[in-house]
C-alpha cells in the first residue's frame, strides 16, 4: 500500500514538472519570435557593415524637409511690386523729393523774345564776333538796349559783377543747385549782391557791355547751371 503511494506521488511530480517545462518553452518561442521580429524591422532601416561603418536607410519621405528650389511666394512679390509702384517716381525710397527745381514756377527773363544764337549742347560754333569755334554755354535773346530783364524764378542774388568777355553780369542762386547767368546788362543793375528777389522781379536791362558778342545785334547773353553743369536756358525754364 505505502509502495503504491510512493508511485502515485512520484507520477504526480513528475506531470507538475512537465507542465512547467512545456509553459517555459512557450514563453521561450514567443520571445524568440518577437526579437526576430523586432531586429527584421530594424534592418530594414539601419544596416552596419563587416567593418563596423553605421549606415542609415533615409525614409521614403520626410515631413519637415528644407527646400531651397521653391520660389518666391507669390504673395510676397506681388506686395513687393505693388509698395514699389505706389511710390512716386520723383520720391526716393527715403521719402526724399528729387529734381523739384523743374517743378518751381519760372518765367523768360524777357517775355516773347527772340533766339538769335541757342545753346549748343556741348557742340562747337564758330562765334560771329570772336572768329573762333567754341561752345556757346546760353542762349542769346534779342531785345534793344534798355529792355528790362527779370528774374526767372525766386533766388537770392550771389555776384554783380563785370567780366572781361560777358560785360555786366547778375549770378542769381535759384537753389536746388541751380544757377542763373544774366550777362550782356547795361551798367544800371538794380539788385546788389546778397539780395533776395522774386520770380519775374526786374534786375537790370539789356545793354552792349559783352566784347565777345558785341558783333551781335542788343540782346541778353542768358545761362542756367544745374549741379555746375550747363544747361538749355530755354528748355530749363519751358519745362
Amino acid at each position: 500500500m505505502r509502495k503504491a503511494r510512493f508511485s502515485n506521488g512520484v507520477r504526480g511530480k513528475g506531470f507538475a514538472a512537465a507542465l512547467v517545462l512545456s509553459l517555459c518553452a512557450v514563453g521561450l518561442s514567443t520571445y524568440a519570435a518577437y526579437s526576430g521580429a523586432s531586429r527584421s524591422i530594424s534592418s530594414a532601416q539601419d544596416d552596419t557593415r563587416d567593418d563596423g561603418v553605421f549606415i542609415f536607410t533615409e525614409p521614403a519621405a520626410t515631413v519637415n524637409a528644407e527646400r531651397y528650389d521653391i520660389l518666391k511666394e507669390p504673395d510676397a512679390q506681388i506686395a513687393d511690386e505693388t509698395t514699389a509702384a505706389a511710390v512716386p517716381a520723383d520720391i526716393t525710397a527715403d521719402g526724399t523729393e528729387t529734381g523739384l527745381f523743374f517743378k518751381s514756377p519760372k518765367t523768360m527773363p524777357i517775355a516773347d523774345a527772340k533766339v538769335i544764337n541757342p545753346y549748343s549742347g556741348g557742340e562747337l560754333v564758330k562765334s560771329e564776333t570772336l572768329g573762333v569755334w567754341k561752345t556757346h554755354d546760353g542762349a542769346d535773346l534779342a531785345a534793344p538796349v534798355g529792355t528790362a530783364v527779370s528774374s526767372m524764378m525766386n533766388g537770392t542774388v550771389s555776384e554783380v559783377k563785370k567780366d572781361p568777355l560777358w560785360g555786366v553780369c547778375v549770378i542769381i542762386d535759384h537753389g536746388d543747385n541751380v544757377i542763373g547767368h544774366y550777362c550782356n546788362l547795361d551798367e544800371n543793375v538794380r539788385v546788389k549782391a546778397g539780395q533776395k528777389v522774386a520770380m519775374g522781379e526786374i534786375i537790370g536791362q539789356v545793354g552792349n557791355s559783352a566784347d565777345a558778342e558785341c558783333k551781335l545785334e542788343p540782346h541778353l547773353h542768358f545761362g542756367v547751371t544745374v549741379g555746375g553743369a550747363w544747361t538749355d536756358p530755354i528748355k530749363y525754364v519751358e519745362s
